[in-house]
């Protein structure tokens, strides 16, 4: 008799719940497996999932345990020297703005130190780096691998997935897998995370959206077989594809409190690490745009993990024609990333969002993918709105993943304040004219066709 498959899917954010958990993955193989879901975040934030997919499946809300000293430190020293091996590798130093010291106790400020100290010897040798990786590992406390043992051993799963690789305190859950015997598999976070050294937990099998990032993971991760790493495209672009989500440009000025005799542009915000003078960008924007504001409506759409007061001066000062449509996110804690959680409304929000505006204005951001799912432009900003030296665009466009648009005419470049309105006019009235490339720029990023992205990942996840 055949045993029905038994799949344990680890959600460490809640990211994972709308890129993943939202998506066909869960049609595409409930019929021959059951579910349980392993998160830190609550019960609640999953009702959707079950609701939308008429399913039910097992939970455990489960607590990451802290790392011992020298875990933490052998994993971190080796994180800065994959960054300083990766700088010379790809002849890129702004690989280095992703080493970040916290700052919050002399305790943890002294392991940062040490981290720096040893990573500058290990970087000097690939092979030096891979040892004390492993030393890493070796120091995890057992008391927190038997823990997972039994609690997987309970549950038999038939195989494990993370929804991403970012969170070192589910290594212990990989090495208990491993004991029983267990394949497990995770998914890269996103596009620009490979160079960063982020790799956090170590699985049997890695999931990459394109081959621009397998062949990523082949530079910067040599020791991992190439068959282990599975190019299957990423799901959450295919819901852009559902024509049924979009609603009419009447619905949607109703709902919103736009001018349907308008164009609207997008102006997505980033996290403030990303952008600081984001609402500085914001303001610009809406400074040069005002002329025009008896035929453009702006649309803000925050970042999802900012709902801070940076940007209300801006919103106030032209509330007559910016137009804020929050993300429709739980935003009851206020622990980043692992305490928000998308609501399901927003995956229409966000698509609608993309249909009815004809332009996306950002700066760097992975917007300009989803925009270019309906062939719409994304203008990027590429000028600096404060005078502050340690901060620059220059420095955020030569990281590693822009790479990726070489010899593309991808985006739109807005170099100064004063190309603003001049640029905007420009794509509204010709589109085709800025960003030709930006569907091929998608296509080297994501794996086409989107739409059996969903298929092919339920296959490598199970």
């Amino acid at each position: 008799m055949h045993t029905k498959k038994h799949l344990l899917i680890i959600v460490p954010d809640g990211v994972g719940i709308k890129n993943y958990l939202y998506s066909e993955i869960i049609t595409h193989v409930k019929q021959h497996t059951k579910f349980t879901i392993w998160s830190p975040l609550p019960l609640e934030a999953f009702k959707d999932v079950k609701r939308i997919h008429n399913i039910d499946f097992g939970y455990k809300q489960i607590q990451l345990s802290s790392e011992n000293s020298f875990t933490r430190l052998y994993r971190e020293a080796t994180t800065y020297a994959r960054l300083i091996f990766n700088s010379k590798l790809q002849k890129n130093p702004t690989i280095l703005i992703n080493w970040r010291r916290p700052n919050y106790s002399l305790k943890v400020k002294i392991l940062y130190r040490c981290a720096e100290m040893l990573g500058k010897y290990l970087s000097k040798k690939y092979s030096r780096i891979l040892k004390y990786e492993k030393k890493s590992i070796d120091k995890i406390s057992q008391v927190s691998i038997e823990k997972y043992t039994d609690y997987i051993t309970e549950l038999k799963p038939t195989s494990i997935f993370i929804t991403h690789q970012r969170v070192a305190g589910l290594m212990p859950v990989c090495l208990a897998a491993k004991k029983l015997k267990i394949k497990t598999s995770t998914a890269i976070f996103s596009w620009d995370n490979l160079p960063k050294a982020r790799l956090a937990v170590k699985t049997d099998y890695y999931i990459v959206w394109s081959q621009w990032m397998k062949d990523e993971m082949d530079a910067y991760y040599p020791e991992i077989p190439q068959e282990n790493v599975k190019l299957v495209g990423t799901p959450q672009f295919e819901f852009y594809l559902d024509r049924k989500r979009i609603m009419t440009r009447e619905d949607f000025a109703r709902e919103y409190g736009l001018d349907i005799n308008k164009k609207w542009i997008c102006f997505s915000g980033d996290d403030i690490t990303t952008s600081p003078y984001d609402q500085l960008f914001l303001d610009d924007v809406a400074a040069s745009l005002y002329s025009e504001k008896d035929k453009i409506q702006i649309i803000f759409r925050r970042c999802p993990v900012d709902f801070s007061s940076r940007y209300d001066k801006t919103l106030n000062s032209f509330k007559d024609y910016i137009v804020s449509i929050d993300p429709i996110w739980n935003i009851e804690t206020e622990s980043g990333w692992t305490g928000y959680f998308p609501k399901y409304e927003d995956i229409n929000l966000q698509i609608n969002t993309a249909f009815h505006c004809d332009v996306v204005i950002n700066l760097g951001s992975t917007m300009a993918l989803d925009f270019a799912t309906f062939n719409k432009p994304c203008l990027y900003l590429n000028y600096n709105p404060s005078s502050d030296s340690n901060w620059s665009t220059k420095i955020i466009y030569n990281f590693q993943h822009f790479r990726s648009m070489k010899d593309l005419d991808a985006v739109g470049w807005i170099n100064s304040k004063s190309d603003i309105l001049k640029t905007v006019l420009i794509v509204l009235e010709s589109p085709e004219k800025i960003a030709k490339d930006r569907k091929k720029w998608m296509e080297n990023l994501v794996l086409h066709p989107i739409d059996e992205n969903s298929v092919k990942l339920a296959k490598a996840i199970l």
